[in-house]
């Protein structure tokens, strides 16, 4: 069975949110994600990941994985 894209970057961010656990608070973890996802992610996989946040609840991602999300979107 193939996963979408979106369930791709869901994966990817989930799995981000998990190895970083240790750094501290959903806060503190969301702001490291945010950092990664702006540095390394092409804008394609920044627009899916919002739109799935804005469109769907984002109710699969881990709790910092979806204010990183949140915090990206502020952002623009």
């Amino acid at each position: 069975m193939h996963q979408t894209e979106q369930e791709h970057l869901i994966d990817m961010i989930n799995q981000i949110a998990i190895n970083n656990i240790s750094l501290g608070d959903d806060s503190v973890v969301a702001d490291m994600i945010a950092g990664h996802v702006k540095k390394f992610w092409p804008r394609r996989m920044k627009v899916i990941l919002n739109d799935y946040v804005v469109n769907d609840g984002g109710e699969r991602l881990h709790p910092a994985a979806l204010l990183a999300s949140k915090k990206l979107s502020k952002e623009g």
